[in-house]
């Protein structure tokens, strides 16, 4: 039993840390995620903050022996949080983005993720019940060289299907997303221009008035997300929010850009978003030459500069194009192409 509530603890201690440091680089998914389960949006800054540097101690305390009961208590309080926070939402047909390990990892809340924090739980009950377990250098000592190999192969073996885990269940995710790119690319993509073809080169200005190419954009090496807004359109107001997560969150693997119209007094609350990136067409014009019709409307542009992508049309279609870009880096493979 003592070599279970140790392999219980590092278990824990392994999640725990994901699950703190992926949120850490994401703090504004963070912020968001806590906000969507609830918590108010004052608040919901400064818990999305501590919420991963409490994971962090508390894998940090599972670790030595000591303190290994407080760290597995402290681990049972937050996981009960988190399954009362999930089932409440689920009650009310609602499924958040969990942002369960930040930019490592995240889904929507379900049943899964219930049954998951339900499992983990468990594991911070028996140790709390039971008792921290023998110290790692204490149970080290007493192995036989043959006993740690087996320990290190079940170890390898472990870690070999939690990844192949991983790796079915962003499958998954990125069936579904094609799925749902399908669909909301089924009108957009008569639109649009078709995929492979080289993007329409613009210069325009940006909110200071700085001149800003679409060769500009591409040269930083990643490909680009043109989202097409406009003043006074609520859809655009209210993705606002995700948009600045998506240029924090993303930046180092995607470049996205917003292309709105009007003078920058009118583009007013894109500055309140704390939004980069933002460009001004005169009229329609760069819209129009990426066959856009309607705002919000986004379309992906290769590194190459090339169309990789249908038109996205509302935040439905446009989130499943971010996800695809960053799958697929933007060049070989496309939205259209892939659905087809």
């Amino acid at each position: 039993m003592a070599t279970a509530v140790l392999a219980l603890r590092l278990v824990l201690a392994g999640v725990f840390l994901t699950a703190g440091i992926g949120k850490l680089r994401d703090l504004p998914g963070s912020r968001r995620a806590v906000a969507d389960f609830g918590v108010p949006e004052r608040a919901a800054h400064l818990v999305g903050l501590l919420l991963p540097l409490a994971e962090i101690a508390i894998a940090i305390s599972l670790i030595p022996a000591p303190s290994a009961r407080w760290g597995a208590l402290a681990a049972a309080i937050l996981l009960a949080a988190f399954i009362a926070g999930i089932a409440r939402a689920l009650s009310r047909g609602e499924q958040p983005d969990c942002h369960c390990f930040g930019q490592i990892h995240s889904e929507p809340a379900g049943r899964s993720t219930l049954v998951r924090n339900g499992v983990l739980f468990g594991f911070a009950v028996v140790i709390v019940a039971y008792g921290s377990g023998p110290a790692i250098d204490d149970w080290v000592s007493a192995r036989s060289a043959a006993e740690l190999v087996a320990a290190g192969l079940g170890i390898l073996a472990v870690a070999a299907t939690t990844y192949a885990w991983t790796l079915r269940a962003r499958n998954q995710t990125l069936t579904n997303e094609l799925r749902i790119a399908g669909k909301a690319g089924a009108v957009a993509g008569r639109f649009g221009l078709p995929v492979g073809t080289e993007a329409p080169a613009f210069a325009l200005e940006d909110m200071r008035g700085e001149p800003a190419t679409l060769t500009g954009l591409l040269e930083r090496g990643k490909p680009a997300l043109l989202l097409f807004v406009s003043p006074g359109c609520a859809t655009c107001g209210a993705m606002l929010p995700r948009v600045h997560e998506w240029q924090q969150s993303l930046s180092e693997r995607l470049t996205v850009a917003v292309i709105s119209t009007g003078t920058a007094e009118q583009n007013a609350e894109l500055n309140e978003h704390g939004l980069e990136d933002v460009l001004l067409q005169e009229e329609w014009g760069v819209a129009d030459a990426f066959k856009v019709r309607a705002t919000p409307t986004a379309v992906v542009v290769s590194r190459r500069g090339l169309i990789a992508s249908s038109l996205g049309e509302m935040e439905q279609g446009i989130e499943p194009l971010v996800r695809l870009a960053l799958g697929q880096g933007g060049d070989t493979a496309s939205v259209e192409g892939s659905v087809a």
